[in-house]
């Protein structure tokens, strides 16, 4: 069945059936751009400058992209560029930060407005009724209190949550999440005194640093050449440190172990058939 839709509520990735620790698939990245446009007109700051991120636009860098996806730069670029020649996205490039437009996507969205509207009225008169007017004032706490947990140094959380409350004015709580995520990685083993604490995070707008995440141990040869295997094929390789940081031989990820190998060729055609349809 091809025709029409379902709703898919953003909040699925919260669910424990979603795997974030593992490469995505052209498909779920693809799903992943939809989910992370903007569905209102907003403002946010992008080196003290204010830039508009319009309905259907995804303001991101092809590094968190890469670390999200867990995929090498390399690779987010050709997906990128893919999809542009698809006619799915139209892509602007500023100094390594890209603006994504998804192609048709207020096409997609406008037919449900009215009855997404109605939707969300109708479940607050029929279940929160009494406590309307507390969860809207609250819905930042609630966002707040999702942020706190997850922050390692819990330090001045009043201050905290003041300052998380302005920021969401003008930035996604998801585009912090994501972010904070991969700080998390990159904090692994870190002293907790080395931690910034969370005002000062938040203040520096450290969500919009480039994180390098911690490249896992490869073993090395008598020459000082690294022994890795490349994530698709299985071949054992021995490239240099330059080479480590770009693509293995089929245009995938290295990995320190060798990898158990299944045969995708079928699901990766079946996948492009969808994203040219």
């Amino acid at each position: 069945m091809n025709n029409g839709y379902i709703k898919l509520h953003r909040k699925i990735r919260d669910n424990w059936i979603y795997e974030p620790n593992r490469p995505r698939t052209r498909y779920e990245a693809w799903e992943d751009l939809l989910f992370d446009a903007s569905y209102k007109d907003r403002e946010i700051v992008v080196n003290g400058e204010p830039l508009i991120v319009k309905v259907g636009q995804v303001y991101s860098s092809i590094r968190f992209l890469a670390q999200r996806w867990k995929w090498t730069i390399g690779r987010v670029q050709r997906f990128l560029k893919a999809i542009q020649g698809s006619n799915m996205i139209r892509l602007k490039n500023d100094t390594g930060t890209n603006l994504i437009s998804i192609c048709n996507y207020e096409t997609y969205q406008i037919s449900e407005k009215q009855t997404d509207t109605q939707t969300i009225q109708q479940r607050y008169t029929n279940r929160y009724k009494d406590k309307e007017s507390k969860e809207v004032k609250n819905i930042y706490d609630h966002q707040f209190l999702e942020f706190w947990d997850v922050y390692p140094r819990k330090i001045s959380k009043k201050k905290a949550s003041d300052k998380y409350s302005k920021i969401l004015a003008k930035t996604d709580h998801q585009l912090i999440m994501d972010s904070l995520n991969a700080h998390l990685k990159s904090w692994n083993g870190t002293a907790a005194e080395f931690i910034p604490h969370p005002t000062t995070w938040l203040n520096g707008e450290r969500w919009n640093d480039e994180v390098e995440e911690k490249r896992p141990a490869y073993k090395k040869t008598k020459t000082g050449l690294f022994i890795a295997f490349c994530l698709k094929c299985g071949q054992r390789c021995f490239p240099n440190d330059y080479q480590l940081k770009g693509d293995s031989c089929c245009g995938t990820d290295w990995v320190p172990e060798k990898p158990v190998i299944n045969n995708t060729s079928n699901k990766d055609r079946e996948i492009m058939q969808r994203l040219n349809e």
